[in-house]
């Protein structure tokens, strides 16, 4: 198969879409009406923030033309994504182009959310139509997960499975199959749940910053909640998708949610628009982020809402019931929650059968397209399907037809009781009581082909001593049983680990307790170290935010499977410390790997050196693993997967592999020699002149003084390779020493109050 993709539109979607398979290893051909379109929607791309391309390095495997110019280069195209303005008749007009150029063989995909597939195929001939179908990205594409997949009824079956496996495996997507219905099965759903929203807000007397406490994070959605996801959607691209629903669902039962409030549209014709203009339902003055009065329409700082039942729902962790609370409560917030939530539901359960078949691609929908973390189906199950039908006939709401059959069932996943969404291998080696040992907050799994898998799961996945335990036994586990080949570090949270646990770290400090402060680093040192020393290979497979203490267990592992979205960085300096747990050492050794001329005492290694220093010192984080990679956390050997459901599985691969390639643990690095005290002199200085310049703290200059000491080697002459141990001592040396710093502890402090860096 052709490994080439065309975009045919070069606005926002479509140079997304662009630089989401450049980075997947395609080579892209971006069109557009005319060539300085493509050519300017492309640069867009480029500098957009966050980053649409995985690397800048994939920007070279996009190159841009125009539609009369060069529609000629689709031909050896695979796949061709059609992304240009919801206008039928500018589509048809695009679709006469294309198709005296398209191959034989090629998918013709539009990227449309409003048009009915019908209405697109009118103008194609049948064989054409036989390998036609809508892909429906959601924007950002890069960072996104849904992929709708909308078949027409003579699109060949063969064509779907086949993209569907690309989709997944190399485009990394989650993918839904919908029906050619209006707004197909995310937008419907969540664009009716935010127009119910804002109805009510009006209706019950509820300001912007009211709704956006409650429906945020205490409800099981992103932090952006309701208004602030309008402001970054476009309150014009809302108000359109709204529009398309009142114009085309006469028999819709909530017809008239869709209808755009007087408010949103006085605010659309005076050009607020959102975050993309300035201003929408938030307006940033100065400092202060200003909210909307709903009845003058002006701006105004409103007070920070204070609901009981929202800050109780905050402090429970499982999201089932964190949102019972909230239905439950007799304050004002309690009241919303239950005007809208239950009314969304049975929206959600009347679609059955018009927008999906099943209740997993409603819920898949939901958590990938809108990110809630749980869709509305496996919510009325966390609920209990009973409780939530008595509580919408208390609120007069009529109970679909469906949800009765799901309560004598005991649940819409009754009988089995499956999650939406695929399980991964390690929740299926769970399910199936494959579990070799189990501690407070740690598993280690059988994942089967003699392979294990080591699980932590604490608050965020922090690394305390109780997954360093866990992790020990493990490895006794691994060791002392032949019929084991290898073991892989993951989990199935929202991050891999956001490092280690700050608190007992501070209750040391402040106990002025050094030596177990000491022996917490050492410990951490000892395991990461007998993991990559012992005989059998371990492979780390990390995923989203990877830092301090999460990115050490991973540069201690023998090789690293990440996944595409990878955020990885040594952030110790963030909280006044450098890394304690070999950070130190293995990205130093990762580094000089890469040096040309190995044993060579004359060579200059100070710029690697200077390049680890930066890294750390500058608590750089890299943003996918493709950055990862040219940063040094990962190797060049170590794999990508695209997709987060495979990782697991692709990480054990990479096990299988190694150990049935002759796998020993690696020995010492030679490559260690390096330039001491004047190389230390030489950071030093330029330290001093950041802070003369006022770039850096006085506290930053000194943590960058006791890290360079570090990474220089210490006192060593420059001609003979440092031994590793005389980093790790360095290290945890170093590490010690900051801890007794007031400096220090008031940064940990502020981070545990804040989550937030303090530079004093």
């Amino acid at each position: 198969m052709s490994q080439k993709v065309a975009v045919l539109g070069a606005g926002v979607m479509g140079s997304g879409i662009a630089a989401h398979l450049a980075s997947a290893g395609f080579q892209v051909e971006l069109l557009d009406v005319k060539p300085e379109w493509a050519a300017g929607g492309f640069d867009k791309a480029k500098k957009s923030k966050p980053a649409s391309f995985m690397s800048p390095r994939h920007a070279a495997s996009v190159r841009t033309g125009g539609f009369d110019e060069n529609m000629d280069r689709i031909k050896d195209c695979f796949w061709v994504v059609e992304a240009v303005t919801e206008d039928l008749t500018i589509k048809h007009n695009l679709f006469a182009k294309v198709v005296p150029h398209l191959g034989p063989k090629a998918w013709l995909t539009s990227n449309t959310s409003g048009i009915p597939l019908a209405r697109l195929t009118e103008v194609l001939p049948a064989d054409v139509k036989a390998r036609f179908f809508i892909t429906h990205f959601f924007n950002p594409a890069r960072y996104m997960r849904l992929l709708e997949i909308v078949p027409g009824v003579d699109t060949n079956p063969a064509a779907i499975t086949g993209f569907v496996a690309i989709a997944e495996n190399r485009l990394g997507k989650g993918v839904v199959m919908g029906k050619d219905t209006v707004n197909f099965i995310a937008n419907r759903i969540g664009v009716h749940g935010m127009m119910l929203t804002l109805h009510k807000s009006i209706e019950l007397g509820f300001s912007v910053a009211e709704v956006d406490a409650i429906t945020g994070p205490a409800m099981g959605r992103p932090s952006s909640a309701t208004f602030n996801t309008a402001d970054l959607v476009g309150l014009d691209t809302l108000a359109h998708v709204a529009q398309n629903c009142l114009d085309n669902l006469p028999n819709d039962e909530d017809r008239v949610l869709f209808e755009v409030p007087a408010v949103v549209k006085t605010l659309i014709a005076e050009k607020r628009t959102g975050r993309k203009a300035g201003a929408g339902f938030y307006k940033k003055v100065g400092a202060d982020i200003l909210a909307l009065d709903f009845a003058t329409g002006d701006y105004q700082k409103a007070p920070k809402p204070d609901f009981p039942s929202v800050k109780a729902a905050k402090k429970e962790e499982d999201v089932g019931k964190k949102i019972g609370l909230l239905l439950a409560a007799d304050d004002r917030a309690g009241k919303f929650v239950r005007a809208c939530l239950l009314r969304s539901l049975a929206y959600s359960a009347n679609r059955l059968g018009e927008i999906a078949d099943d209740v997993r691609s409603v819920d898949d929908a939901m958590r990938w397209g809108f990110n809630w973390d749980l869709g509305p189906f496996e919510l009325w199950d966390a609920l209990g399907v009973g409780k939530v039908i008595e509580l919408m006939q208390a609120e007069g709401i009529a109970i679909p037809a469906r949800a009765a059959d799901a309560a004598k069932k005991g649940g819409w996943y009754a009988p089995a009781g499956a999650p939406a969404g695929r399980p991964s291998p390690l929740q299926k080696a769970k399910a199936a009581g494959a579990i070799l040992d189990k501690s407070h907050c740690t598993r280690l799994v059988d994942l089967g082909d003699g392979v294990v898998g080591f699980d932590f799961f604490t608050k965020m996945n922090a690394l305390d001593d109780g997954v360093i335990k866990g992790l020990q036994k493990s490895l006794d586990i691994l060791e002392s049983r032949n019929d084991l080949k290898g073991m892989v570090i993951s989990n199935d949270a929202t991050n891999f680990s956001v490092g280690a646990n700050l608190m007992l770290i501070m209750m040391g400090i402040m106990q002025k307790n050094w030596a177990q402060v000491e022996a917490m680093s050492k410990d951490f040192q000892d395991t990461f170290l007998r993991m990559r020393k012992l005989p059998k290979p371990v492979v780390a497979a990390p995923y989203n935010m990877t830092l301090g203490g999460g990115c050490e267990i991973c540069l201690g592992a023998d090789a690293i499977r990440a996944h595409g979205e990878l955020y990885m960085g040594l952030v110790e300096v963030g909280v006044g410390l450098i890394p304690g747990a070999g950070g130190t050492l293995e990205l130093l050794k990762r580094r000089l790997e890469v040096v040309p001329l190995r044993n060579d005492i004359t060579f200059d290694r100070m710029p690697y050196v200077q390049d680890v220093f930066m890294s750390i010192g500058m608590a750089k984080v890299v943003t996918s693993a493709f950055e990862a990679k040219d940063a040094g956390f990962l190797r060049a050997s170590d794999g990508i997967s695209f997709n987060r459901d495979n990782l697991v599985a692709d990480a054990k691969a990479d096990v299988i592999h190694l150990a049935s390639t002759g796998y020993a643990p690696p020995r010492d690095s030679d490559t260690l020699i390096l330039p001491g005290r004047s190389g230390a002199a030489v950071i030093e200085a330029g330290l001093y002149a950041m802070e003369v310049a006022g770039q850096i703290s006085a506290h930053d200059r000194l943590i960058g003084k006791k890290l360079a000491r570090v990474l220089t080697g210490g006192d060593t002459d420059g001609r003979t390779a440092v031994a590793e141990q005389t980093i790790l001592d360095l290290e945890r040396e170093t590490f010690l020493s900051l801890c007794g710093e007031q400096k220090t502890l008031e940064r940990i402090q502020h981070m545990l109050n804040t989550g937030k860096p303090l530079r004093n």
